[in-house]
């Protein structure tokens, strides 16, 4: 049940995602890979700083982003930070170094860490199976089971799917890639079970107190929930799911209901309170249904959020179906066909007048529910200053063994001329060197991190809005550093990934 749960939340958000990212960005896409700009390691710092103070508000204004927080890595050490915005459009409490912000897949780069340092400790293998290290296994048997080792998952190449939760092996390990949640689900319990810790409790005794990452966490405890930043979702999210919910319901209660009139009533004809009550039930469903879908996959800040969002709206509708119904009577207190007419027409301008404005709203701010469980693909959580420590230490390892130092940055899959993967982090190659990269994209989250480690050259962006817009980050980190930029837009569209075919 649990599994069908997901999935079905997974499809809701696919539909709104996929919709949203095709055919987004082409031109820009084109204009940005003609030429190779060289890095800004010539810019002053202040003087980037600078640039980035003057564009940076334009175009959060543009792409309606209420806040963001930056972080400037120069020559291996953080050169500058600052946060812009707000952290809740309710609220509108700014932004500060302190802030924190969910990074989304970010989280991916700190479990491939913490595998690595498990490596050094003779703890894992690169290329042992990962089935040998569990006592029930995680996956169902199959062809290529016993094949998939941690040098797969951590390249995303070993064949387990993105978002959704059937656990089929789409491809032989190794041979392809195609970018996985689901393989690194399958890393957390491995590492959980070797350690008999949980993910956030090596994180803390590997990353977060050896770095120096005092605001870091997979989980929203109630220490960091203050200083945590509200994601934000549009309306038109909410209003494309709540609306395709609210269709599939009416039909379905349509025909139910229609059904038992016919059996009960010997008619096929509804009375208008039988309208009415269909409407309202039809209404009500998809609140209740997606509350309990997000629910069972502990993603209660989104359950929470899409049922008062959607109270809200039924409210509204039946405050002003009311005065309409009210006013309709008043005035034509005898002539019921025409009453029947304009009841239907209200009820059509209200429809299409609730949902025009509900889709052009642009940030409604995702409540901060604690959250206890740890995904070791997306539910990490820190500053900007907090993650550029991180990148650093990813850039120039001082805790990993030189091996494995060598073998992070060492690519493991190729994807184009210009990109590859690695163990943990996307690999692009230009005429400036190789720059490590990753980026996050939750539906209420947007960041990436970027650096070069030749010239210990990067930048952390951490936004608290996706907006409707996946490239917001990666425009900032763009501006901030200059250099080659288009293979990282194109990884981060999945361009990349397998498609079913050699």
């Amino acid at each position: 049940m649990m599994m069908k749960c997901k999935t079905a939340c997974l499809l809701l958000f696919g539909l709104v995602l996929g919709a949203r990212a095709n055919g987004q960005n082409d031109t820009n896409l084109i204009i940005r890979s003609q030429t190779e700009p060289i890095l800004r390691l010539s810019d002053p710092v202040d003087m980037i700083i600078t640039d980035l103070e003057s564009f940076i508000p334009g175009y959060m204004k543009r792409e309606h982003i209420p806040g963001l927080a930056i972080s400037l890595i120069r020559d291996n050490k953080i050169a500058g930070a600052k946060g812009f915005g707000i952290t809740n459009t309710i609220t509108r409490k700014p932004v500060r170094q302190e802030t924190l912000f969910e990074v989304a897949s970010i989280s991916k780069i700190i479990t491939s860490y913490i595998a690595l340092r498990l490596v050094d400790q003779g703890m894992l293998s690169p290329d042992k199976s990962l089935n040998v290290y569990l006592t029930e296994p995680w996956l169902p048997p199959s062809e290529y089971r016993d094949s998939i080792t941690l040098r797969h998952v951590l390249s995303h190449s070993s064949g387990l799917g993105h978002n959704n939760m059937k656990k089929d092996i789409l491809f032989a390990p190794g041979s392809h890639y195609s970018y996985s949640n689901k393989g690194f689900y399958y890393l957390q319990e491995v590492i959980e079970h070797i350690t008999g810790q949980s993910l956030e409790e090596v994180a803390r005794e590997m990353v977060y107190e050896p770095l120096g990452m005092s605001s870091a966490s997979y989980i929203n405890h109630s220490v960091i929930t203050p200083r945590t930043a509200n994601g934000h979702v549009g309306g038109r999210v909410i209003g494309q799911i709540l609306g395709f919910l609210f269709l599939f319901y009416l039909i379905v209660v349509g025909v139910i209901g229609i059904i038992i009139l016919r059996i009960f009533k010997r008619t096929w004809r509804p009375t208008k309170r039988m309208v009415i009550r269909a409407f309202f039930i039809s209404s009500i469903l998809p609140i209740i249904a997606v509350f309990i879908l997000f629910g069972k996959i502990g993603y209660w800040k989104y359950a929470w959020l899409f049922m008062m969002f959607g109270l809200i709206i039924i409210i509204i509708f039946t405050l002003l179906y009311k005065a309409g119904r009210v006013l309709i009577l008043h005035l034509l207190q005898e002539r019921t066909k025409i009453r029947t007419i304009l009841t239907v027409t209200w009820i059509i301008i209200l429809v299409t007048g609730i949902s025009l404005s509900v889709i052009k709203i642009n940030n409604i701010p995702v409540p901060k529910w604690p959250s206890i469980r740890v995904m070791a693909p997306a539910s990490f959580r820190t500053t900007a200053e907090d993650m550029a420590r991180f990148l650093i230490e990813l850039s120039d390892p001082k805790y990993l063994s030189p091996e494995m130092a060598s073998l992070l940055k060492t690519p493991q899959i190729k994807l184009s001329d210009e990109l590859s993967w690695g163990l943990g982090p996307g690999i692009q190659q230009s005429q400036q060197g190789i720059a490590l990269w990753q980026w996050g994209q939750n539906i209420d989250f947007q960041s990436v991190i970027i650096i070069y480690p030749e010239q210990g050259f990067g930048i952390v962006v951490l936004t608290n809005s996706d907006s409707g817009e996946p490239d917001v980050a990666i425009d900032i980190a763009y501006r901030a550093i200059g250099g080659m930029i288009d293979p990282i837009y194109r990884g981060s569209h999945l361009d990349y990934n397998y498609h079913g075919s050699d």
